[in-house]
């Protein structure tokens, strides 16, 4: 039987920690479904779906005190359902984009707009750049979510479009097609 394993870790960052982490699931026989990782001022942040055969997966959360000891990481898992187990109802898949001057609460106004009309964000992305002619900090967000047949189009554009405005963000969001 093959099982799903979210693995998430966190680190001092250093070369080869990404090659490390891969090497010790290769070595289980444990199959990188998802991986994403990032430098997060120091440190490394990491998750990852993994999957393999159930005798695999146990000896993986066996052996993590090693991986732990000898990365310097902190580690957490979670067993999980296959990808295609999740249930989803029918819905649009939507990227969003969002730039603005950086302050607290952007991502907060965004999130609220779609939590209020019942959207889940299926993946989300941010980052503060410096701007090389004004230096400002420019925030930048990327995120999918899928948009519920019961959603309107029209009510989500207006609700982003007040935010926008309130806040001066430039919010964009557009059906991804496949």
């Amino acid at each position: 039987m093959r099982s799903f394993v979210v693995f998430a870790a966190m680190g001092p960052d250093r070369p080869g920690l990404a090659r490390e982490i891969a090497e010790f699931f290769t070595a289980r026989g444990i199959n990188i479904e998802r991986f994403r990782g990032c430098v997060l001022g120091g440190e490394f942040g990491m998750i990852i779906l993994t999957s393999g055969k159930t005798e695999d997966i146990n000896r993986l959360m066996e052996d993590l005190n090693d991986l732990r000891a000898r990365t310097n990481l902190e580690i957490y898992i979670r067993k999980t359902k296959a990808p295609s187990h999740r249930e989803m109802k029918p819905s649009i898949p939507y990227r969003l984009t969002a730039t603005a001057l950086d302050r607290p609460g952007i991502i907060h106004q965004i999130c609220r707009i779609l939590h209020d009309k019942g959207i889940n964000i299926d993946d989300i992305s941010t980052n503060v750049d410096h701007n090389f002619l004004t230096g400002a900090a420019v925030f930048q967000m990327t995120c999918f979510f899928s948009l519920p047949p019961g959603v309107k189009v029209a009510d989500l554009k207006r609700d982003l479009t007040q935010v926008g405005d309130e806040f001066n963000i430039d919010i964009r969001f557009d059906a991804v097609t496949i």
